[in-house]
């Protein structure tokens, strides 16, 4: 186990070895953010921003869930290394991209709740919330990733990942606030575990973190999970079988 640990360590921060441009592109789009609200804030009033800052937490969460998706297929398919006398687990291939993009979304979001404190009076964002929503997303995240390979497998997936994230961004509050959709729309959104997720992290970015009255979509949540993992553990094996062996297991250029 202390090989596998080093090398996870060691691909952590190493993530702009290859497919540099890809791997920064999330990190420059929350420096872009942070910005953009920089001066949003020097030249709007609070209210204002404060909806800016919803939006923006909630576009930069969609970033952040999409690109560990897209970027672990990249990640998946590299077949140059090894550890000991085996190809490295898919499972250990994957984590590298899955922590550093985590850490980066966290330092960033943590980041534009602080620049909000300085034009806001007593402004804080809950930090255990932030954590909650974050490790609800990364736990989401792994099964996607598992059927985005399969995908990928098949489908030159280059061609359609822009239409893909547009359809992300239309699913979650980012460019509307819940409360704007008919009512059987936003059910039918909810039911989304990926609104639940960034519509959470969206709230605690405001100052609504979680609390009991979220109990009934954390069940519901939580049994969606369990049934994307089912799935899973049943065509994990023969996934990474397939990624590693066939000829045609290769990134589109």
């Amino acid at each position: 186990m202390n090989y596998r640990f080093k090398y996870l360590l060691r691909r952590v921060f190493r993530q702009a070895d290859r497919f540099t441009l890809l791997n920064l592109s999330p990190m420059l789009i929350y420096i872009t953010g942070l910005a953009l609200l920089f001066i949003g804030f020097m030249t709007a009033d609070d209210s204002t921003m404060v909806r800016v800052l919803y939006g923006a937490v909630g576009f930069m969460a969609a970033v952040w869930i999409f690109s560990m998706v897209i970027l672990n297929k990249n990640e998946a398919y590299v077949k140059d290394s090894i550890l000991k006398v085996n190809y490295i687990p898919l499972y250990l291939r994957i984590l590298p991209t899955m922590i550093y993009q985590t850490i980066m979304f966290m330092v960033f979001i943590t980041m534009y709740s602080a620049f909000t404190a300085l034009f806001v009076d007593n402004w804080m964002m809950n930090i255990y919330s932030l954590l909650y929503y974050i490790l609800l997303g990364v736990i989401l995240v792994i099964p996607f990733t598992m059927l985005f390979l399969g995908v990928s497998m098949h489908v030159n997936t280059n061609k359609i990942n822009p239409v893909l994230f547009v359809i992300v961004l239309l699913i979650v509050p980012v460019f509307y606030l819940p409360e704007q959709l008919p009512s059987v729309l936003e059910n039918i959104f909810s039911l989304n575990p990926f609104y639940y997720v960034i519509n959470g992290l969206q709230n605690n970015a405001i100052h609504q973190a979680w609390s009991v009255n979220r109990l009934p979509f954390d069940v519901l949540y939580v049994t969606q999970v369990a049934i994307l993992y089912l799935w899973m553990f049943e065509s994990y094996n023969k996934m990474k079988i397939q990624l590693y062996n066939e000829k045609n297991s290769m990134p589109e250029s």
